[in-house]
């Protein structure tokens, strides 16, 4: 017994080193980092490119420094750990991201799905996210078909959704993104970019992250985000503001710090529809962020 003591001292003095050295080997995700001034972390959509963002980032650019985050699994880029876990993985990417870029804290602004992460991260993570701009989402996604979904009855038709997803050949897989999109984006150029990010995304991680958005109900820890919440929503003749209005308010009800602002004459992708207003509701969300000083270098 008195030599297995110093024997397991000896492996824990090698073993817990190598552990440590493991952790900071992981590698860094591959971001996009751009600009000057306080961080921005930046999260497209479901199936989506960072290039969500493109017609604002060299504009915010010049006050921020943005953090392009591309989602695993989307647009082109590889999966990369377990697709049925793209949510989790890429809240620890970004916080991982954020380790390698060395920043302690940063403001958030995602769109859809990756509005949808913000809340989660802001509860999960309140020291490493300031503020969240939340573009066009929910924070329980089947409350845009029906004001009263639950998780209990939405979670037979999201995994008959992803087992469909997951049946169809590409082609049909295609045609379905590109007759759906008609309603996600209105110009034609838009809607074919929007479409081709879906048919490169991996179909497991994108049919996951759709079971994962209509089983998963934000609402009961919307109280833990203690830090602003700034969404902005959009309207159109199929979603008019009088019913846009009261669903967000709604379904935010429970968030401490929330402020909404409703862009008409726009479907789901704000930034390509309604590209200034845009733009200006986003850095009216991201006001208090752009008074802080930049960081050191």
């Amino acid at each position: 017994m008195k030599l297995a003591r110093p024997l397991l001292a000896a492996l824990a003095a090698l073993l817990i080193p190598a552990a440590a050295q493991a952790e900071d080997a992981a590698p860094c995700p591959p971001f996009e980092v751009t600009g000057t001034g306080p961080d921005l972390v930046l999260v497209p959509g479901l199936g989506s490119h960072p290039e969500t963002w493109g017609l604002v980032k060299e504009s915010l650019a010049k006050d921020y420094r943005l953090h392009l985050v591309h989602v695993a699994g989307f647009a082109g880029r590889p999966a990369k750990g377990d697709p049925a876990q793209v949510l989790a993985n890429t809240k620890a990417e970004i916080i991982r991201h954020l380790d390698c870029q060395k920043v302690a804290r940063a403001a958030y602004a995602g769109h859809s799905m990756g509005g949808f992460l913000g809340l989660m991260l802001g509860a999960d993570h309140p020291d490493r996210i300031s503020r969240v701009v939340v573009v066009d989402s929910l924070p329980f996604f089947p409350l845009i078909f029906n004001p009263g979904a639950t998780v209990a009855s939405t979670t037979r038709i999201a995994e008959d959704t992803r087992i469909g997803l997951l049946a169809q050949d590409r082609d049909s897989f295609a045609e379905g993104q590109r007759r759906g999109v008609m309603s996600l984006v209105q110009k034609p150029a838009d809607q074919t970019r929007v479409a081709d990010w879906s048919i490169a995304s991996d179909r497991a991680s994108f049919a996951a992250a759709i079971h994962a958005l209509m089983t998963t109900d934000m609402r009961a820890r919307l109280g833990e985000v203690k830090v602003p919440v700034r969404v902005i929503a959009a309207a159109n003749p199929y979603a008019p503001r009088a019913r846009v209005e009261p669903l967000y308010r709604t379904a935010y009800a429970g968030t401490p710090d929330m402020q909404l602002t409703i862009i008409d004459d726009s479907f789901h992708f704000i930034m390509f529809d309604q590209p200034a207003a845009f733009e200006t509701a986003l850095r009216a969300g991201l006001a208090d962020e752009a008074a802080k000083p930049a960081p050191a270098p």
